[in-house]
């Protein structure tokens, strides 16, 4: 069927509505364009291509920037405080009951009093530096990582071997310490081992400060699932902490679990009410500031920069409609002198133009669903190929590549997709309108 026959059979009937069925007919007629305008459906072709594989890309990336964040917050709130509340020095005496107020206010998941200090841990093999937290074994036994609450052992992370059920009980209770997957691997030890911790804050002499030392024994190795505090952490009972490194037997601040970490400022409002006057305390965002604002800055750069990439594979739909009312002016004169008015011949542009970039959005849309539902098989795919580690965890800081959907990001990336197809659409489509019928068929 020829084009004019295309135009004679789909002939506007008067007063149609906007968007009719005869519009639509057309629209998509044009779109599968016959040999000698095999341009037109090239152009499409490519088009619809580009807009996949840009939405696509958005939403994978995007997903891959979110489980960084999800993964990264998870295993680093794991092992840190939500909030940290220090009493002033002379009411140091108040933490302990300050801390099983606090554990009692609403959402709150965990609060009781931290020793932190530094140490070098030596096994005979190997020595390292470690960062080390004194809790009360209550405590410990409370913490994600160890009870898998809160996606913990979805992150991967949780006691790989041993237990905590000696962890400051007993006469040699004081003397257990749970420590990382990674620094017991280098200080080649296991479970039921010995290291030696060396801290500087020892014992004041006639002679000065001499540094203090005293064996250990490893009741439990566990794993953050971030190489870097797998690589120096370690926990020991509060009070053999405190001796060690000549700290108050109530710790230097009150760490406080709770159950929304993205939103603590209701729970630091309640402390307040009851924290002894000078009380300091700030969140965990105060405390990694610059980690968590690399965070908000490279996740909207990179939302920004895919989505100048989506528009710009959408600006391919331009040259496509272009050429496509330049290939159709005779059939855009036959139809405005049988009575179709310029919004319909703009109409019918419009949807061929859309069309292409709703279908990309939609092609888009379900490929990065696949990318981010396949990620883990796609990673150990081009890992075998490449014959490289394309996910070192000594540089990434991770095990695996994470990927987290976000609802809400891909309902705003096929919002884009469309809205930039829709956008691209306009101008060849009211120059398709704007065509003088008798121009037209007087030169072609």
């Amino acid at each position: 069927m020829s084009s004019d026959a295309a135009a004679t059979e789909a002939a506007p009937q008067s007063g149609a509505a906007p968007f009719s069925r005869y519009e639509f007919l057309l629209a998509f007629k044009y779109l599968r364009a016959r040999r000698k305008h095999g341009g037109v459906t090239l152009i499409s072709i490519i088009s619809f291509v580009g807009i996949m594989l840009a939405v696509a890309a958005l939403i994978s990336v995007m997903s891959v920037m979110n489980g960084f964040r999800h993964e990264l917050l998870t295993r680093l709130l794991g092992v840190q405080p939500h909030i940290y509340v220090t009493v002033p020095v002379d009411q140091a005496e108040t933490s302990l009951t300050l801390a099983d107020r606090i554990r009692e206010l609403e959402g709150v998941r965990q609060a009781g009093p931290v020793a932190t200090g530094q140490a070098l841990v030596t096994s005979g093999r190997s020595a390292t530096f470690a960062s080390v937290s004194g809790v009360r074994p209550e405590d410990l036994a409370r913490f994600d990582l160890i009870t898998g609450a809160h996606g913990a052992e979805n992150a991967g992370g949780g006691l790989v071997s041993g237990s905590i059920a000696q962890f400051g009980e007993g006469r040699h209770g004081g003397d257990i310490i749970i420590m990382g997957t990674v620094m017991a691997n280098q200080l080649g030890v296991g479970v039921g081992d010995q290291v030696r911790l060396i801290s500087p804050q020892g014992a004041n002499t006639a002679l000065g400060m001499t540094p203090r030392s005293k064996s250990y024994t490893i009741g439990g190795l566990l794993s953050v699932g971030v190489q870097d505090l797998d690589q120096i952490l370690i926990y020991m009972p509060l009070e053999q902490a405190a001796l060690f490194f000549n700290k108050s037997a109530q710790g230097d601040y009150i760490d406080v679990r709770i159950a929304n970490p993205d939103a603590p400022e209701p729970v630091m409002e309640a402390i307040r009410a009851i924290a002894p006057q000078g009380s300091v305390m700030f969140d965990w965002r105060r405390q990694n500031q610059a980690f968590w604002n690399a965070l908000q800055v490279e996740r909207v750069a990179m939302r920004l920069i895919l989505s100048i990439i989506v528009a710009i594979a959408a600006m391919n739909i331009i040259s496509g409609l272009v050429m496509l009312v330049k290939n159709k002016t005779r059939d855009i004169a036959i139809l405005r002198t049988m009575g179709a008015s310029q919004g319909s011949i703009m109409r019918i542009f419009l949807i061929s133009g859309a069309a292409v970039g709703v279908l990309g959005t939609l092609g888009g849309l379900v490929l990065g669903l696949l990318i981010v539902v396949g990620i883990g098989p796609i990673q150990d795919f081009v890992s075998w190929a490449s014959g490289v580690n394309v996910f070192d965890p000594s540089v990434y800081s991770l095990y695996r590549l994470p990927a987290r959907l976000d609802w809400g990001e891909v309902g705003f990336v096929t919002f884009w997709g469309f809205f930039t197809a829709l956008i691209a659409t306009l101008a060849p489509s009211w120059r398709a309108g704007r065509i003088d019928p008798v121009e037209a068929l007087r030169y072609e």
